[in-house]
């Protein structure tokens, strides 16, 4: 009798044990996936990316964390002398009088990061949308200023989406323009003049050139 009772005592402990670690686990999960960790990069392929996180106080961060699910494509529509990342980025941290924010902002030799990842930005046009891109896409704002060159740009935009598709385990699918969200003709050159398909063929040639080649060549494909 005093066996049976040592051993069930033996049994309850252990399934309490292992239901302790499941909840545990089952938190981490919720932590990576669901609020997700976020990555702060500080090159990508050569390209210096600088990161200056807006204060917690600023209406243009809301600090509310989230499932990332999509990465979502900008322009800044600012074609001015002298506007690249580095004034958006100013544009950002300096001016508070709205709360309009995205995540990065790139021009043809510079990538600015001012809000973290793993947190909603008020870039896409579609509020609160569950499945919209302010509550789940990393908003990205491609610079279209005139002295700056726009091929550089796409190309280093490419580079950043890639890694951040690896990152996030997000796929080509997953990599939405900012008009998929809310009608918006934006990224306004990128599709005026047709350039999107060109620029979606470069994000899938630089997944595979990155990360799937030596997969490829293993399989013997």
């Amino acid at each position: 009798m005093i066996f049976i009772i040592i051993l069930l005592i033996i049994t309850i402990v252990f399934l309490v044990y292992n239901i302790k670690n499941f909840k545990q686990e089952e938190e981490i999960i919720i932590e990576r996936y669901y609020y997700s960790e976020t990555v702060v990069p500080s090159y990508i392929d050569g390209i210096t990316i600088t990161t200056h996180f807006l204060n917690k106080s600023s209406d243009r961060r809301p600090s509310e964390h989230r499932l990332i699910k999509y990465i979502v494509v900008h322009e800044t529509d600012n074609r001015n002398i002298g506007t690249g990342a580095l004034k958006h980025s100013q544009y950002l941290t300096s001016n508070s009088d709205n709360i309009n924010g995205w995540h990065y902002t790139v021009d043809d030799h510079i990538i600015y990061h001012n809000i973290p990842d793993n947190e909603i930005a008020w870039h896409a046009g579609d509020g609160r949308s569950e499945d919209g891109g302010n509550m789940n896409g990393i908003g990205i704002e491609m610079a279209v200023n005139v002295d700056g060159d726009y091929d550089k740009t796409l190309e280093n935009s490419v580079k950043l989406i890639v890694y951040l598709m690896h990152e996030y385990e997000l796929d080509i699918n997953d990599v939405k323009l900012h008009k998929d969200f809310s009608g918006k003709i934006c990224p306004h050159k990128l599709i005026t003049e047709n350039k999107a398909g060109i620029f979606y063929d470069m994000i899938k040639k630089e997944y595979f050139l990155k990360y799937q080649t030596d997969k490829f060549l293993k399989e013997g494909k």
